[in-house]
């Protein structure tokens, strides 16, 4: 059983590796889309709008991507009687929320739905204005035994 004595701390991380890889497969996604289909659109003639819009397409996929790379906050959560501090971090920008029992609204196991494999579960902690989520877990059984564990944690008296 954990040390009544320590926070409980959960990690959702985002690598840097990850958020380079990111970066370069949404750069990629738009570059070779514009290196291939340049020639489509310049000099004007009668295809070019047909492969400007194929341009705008491959970009409304790729900048989501970067900015996911560049944007995703990893996180830490620190549960401890009565309190749940959660630190936020991006390359840009840090954020530290402390939320106590009138702050949290609910804490809850959801279902991920999959389109191929296996759903997985996570655990959400849900806010008057934000939801923050764990990472998934292969199992109910996991999430909920997190779950349980972030409640019991949180609602203990110190």
């Amino acid at each position: 059983m954990d040390d009544p004595a320590e926070p409980l701390r959960i990690e959702i991380p985002a690598p840097s590796a990850i958020r380079v890889l990111f970066v370069a497969m949404g750069l990629f996604v738009i570059g070779i889309t514009v290196y291939e289909l340049w020639r489509g659109v310049w000099p004007p003639n009668i295809g070019s709008l047909f492969f400007l819009f194929m341009i705008f397409g491959a970009c409304t996929v790729g900048v989501p991507i970067i900015r996911g790379g560049l944007f995703g906050w990893a996180a830490t959560w620190e549960v401890t009687p009565g309190l749940i501090s959660i630190a936020l971090s991006n390359p840009f920008k840090r954020r530290l929320l402390r939320l106590d029992e009138r702050d949290v609204l609910g804490i809850r196991t959801i279902e991920r739905e999959a389109m191929e494999g296996d759903n997985t579960w996570f655990v959400e902690l849900t806010t008057a204005a934000e939801r923050f989520q764990t990472s998934d877990f292969s199992t109910k059984r996991s999430a909920d035994e997190l779950r349980q564990r972030i409640e019991a944690m949180f609602r203990r008296r110190s």
